[in-house]
């Protein structure tokens, strides 16, 4: 029986020791050719994965902009309340409410169908010195986006209007026109928070300085065929930005990283917890780190951290506590040729996002490899595709071009982006001129103006104005005479109505009074002899 076993064992015995020196003879060539063979062999692996992998990105990016196509976009001004006393926090519950946008995409809706989540663009522009606040959102979330607004801005005005984008080239260089801006990203992680309106708060008087006003004063300074533009898409996307907070936060607590256990390991542990229990009883002995557990000299202690550490932990806790939301800011300036200047307004888009700059913590930086360029002369040649490139991406709202998308959460949203209070006097900024009210409860409505399917439409001539719940019933036959007839049948008094003087050379007329149905039948007789434009 051993024997029936050796046999086997004896033979792959002696094909080891007859492949032994192959294999030191292939080692011992010199290592370029080793490697070329390896490359022969194995190196088409990560060019086929690659080749895979932007094989399936084409797709997606196909399928994506098959189905956005399909898509409704309205553009909303918002014409701001001049007296209004909100603070941005006001706005906070707007973008929070942006998050009810999510949907849980399944696998042919996003790898078939291409469906995506929804993006919402907050802009503020300055046509040639005129501020006007902007929202681009789909037709199906516009009720959203009003309530948001008017729960806050009662008296604000909301209205669709024309995409002012297309009456822009998107071509460069362009016979006309010449643009200049770029994109903005964070300079350090997502986790790390900006300055917000609750850091612009005096101290002394508890008045919130508002960070907006010093960009609104910017964009006034715009001269007739100037236009400056601020962009900032927002899109709900995963929690999963908190998790690097979280991580710093239990490093900073002392705290170890919780690692998965295997089933093998937990179910080891719980078998052996009895044993080690009565163990631990009878002689003291704490055996349970020998499986993964934690003993008493495990267990972190108080950690006290410097007071700039302690800031930093503390501003990363306020930030990840509240609802956040994938972000891309684009700011341009175009202008017509023969006013432009980019000398003046580069300082502007470099500058314009710095008062939220906190040194410590994060701050706003440009996306260099989408920054327009002309520096040296190799930049000159792509400065025209990164001008097309820019231009394109803004005036689509894309989510896809430029930068990775940033992580902003509702403070920090509604800080960059928020109605001016009443502080603020930037001249120029599009205000309501009325307060908006809503109607009487108890207002009756005419037929002409509450006409429902299936009712008829309301006989004019007869002099018929019922509601629509009432029937229409025919106005009866009467028999037709001339006016003299009827004056002369009349049996009522003659007297005297109030004239209306229609020209200067025609003396005023009685009139008789008389049935509203006869009358009627007289001025058909004589239209002739009325003016048209008498008033009624």
């Amino acid at each position: 029986m051993f024997s029936f076993f050796a046999i086997p064992l004896a033979s792959q015995t002696s094909t080891i020791t007859t492949a032994s020196p192959a294999i030191n003879a292939f080692f011992s060539q010199p290592i370029d050719v080793i490697l070329s063979y390896f490359l022969v062999w194995f190196g088409w692996i990560p060019i086929v994965m690659t080749i895979i992998w932007g094989v399936v990105q084409m797709w997606v990016n196909y399928r994506q902009g098959k189905y956005s196509t399909t898509l409704k976009f309205i553009v909303l001004a918002v014409d701001v309340p001049s007296l209004t006393e909100q603070t941005p926090k006001a706005l906070e519950n707007l973008f929070s409410n942006l998050y009810g946008a999510k949907s849980t995409l399944t696998w042919k809706e996003q790898w078939i169908i291409g469906k995506y989540q929804p993006s919402f663009s907050f802009e503020i522009i300055s046509s040639e010195g005129y501020i006007q606040f902007l929202i681009r959102t789909q037709t199906r979330f516009r009720d959203m986006i009003e309530a948001g607004i008017y729960a806050h801005y009662p008296d604000a005005e909301i209205a669709e209007v024309e995409d002012y984008t297309q009456y822009f080239p998107t071509e460069f260089p362009d016979a006309e026109y010449e643009m200049w801006g770029g994109e903005f990203t964070l300079d350090k992680p997502d986790m790390f928070p900006i300055r917000t309106y609750v850091d612009f708060e005096d101290k002394l008087t508890g008045e919130i300085k508002d960070p907006l006003g010093n960009t609104l004063e910017q964009m006034a300074k715009m001269r007739p065929g100037e236009h400056f533009w601020f962009q900032m898409l927002v899109q709900p996307s995963s929690n999963d930005w908190v998790k690097p907070g979280i991580k710093r936060l239990n490093e900073a607590a002392g705290k170890a990283e919780k690692v998965k256990k295997s089933m093998l390991l937990s179910g080891v542990e719980a078998a052996l917890s009895w044993p080690i229990g009565i163990v631990a009883q009878a002689t003291t002995l704490d055996l349970s780190g020998l499986f993964g557990g934690k003993t008493e000299a495990d267990k972190p202690e108080r950690v006290f951290l410097p007071f700039q550490e302690s800031k930093e932990i503390e501003a990363i806790y306020n930030k990840i506590t509240k609802v956040g939301l994938g972000c891309k800011i684009r700011i341009l300036y175009v202008a017509k040729k023969n006013v432009y200047v980019k000398v003046e307004r580069t300082g502007i888009v470099k500058g314009i996002l710095n008062q939220y700059a906190h040194l410590t913590l994060n701050k706003f930086t440009l996306f260099i490899p989408q920054v327009p360029k002309d520096d040296y002369f190799w930049m000159r040649w792509e400065y025209t595709t990164k001008q097309r490139t820019l231009m394109g991406a803004y005036k689509r709202r894309s989510w896809g071009v430029g930068a990775n998308p940033i992580n902003l959460n509702v403070e920090e949203l509604a800080s960059l982006w928020h109605f001016p209070a009443i502080s603020i006097k930037a001249p120029l900024i599009k205000k309501a001129e009325a307060r908006r009210g809503e109607p009487p409860v108890g207002l009756p409505v005419t037929f002409l103006e509450n006409t429902l399917a299936g009712n008829p439409e309301p006989d004019l001539q007869a002099g018929i104005f019922e509601t629509a719940s009432s029937s229409l019933e025919p106005a009866p036959v009467k028999e037709k005479r001339t006016a003299e007839e009827v004056i002369a049948s009349a049996e009522v008094p003659i007297l005297t109505s109030p004239t209306l003087s229609i020209s200067h050379s025609t003396p005023p007329k009685k009139e008789t009074h008389v049935e509203a149905e006869e009358v009627e039948m007289m001025q058909e007789q004589d239209d002739s002899s009325v003016p048209p434009n008498l008033p009624v």
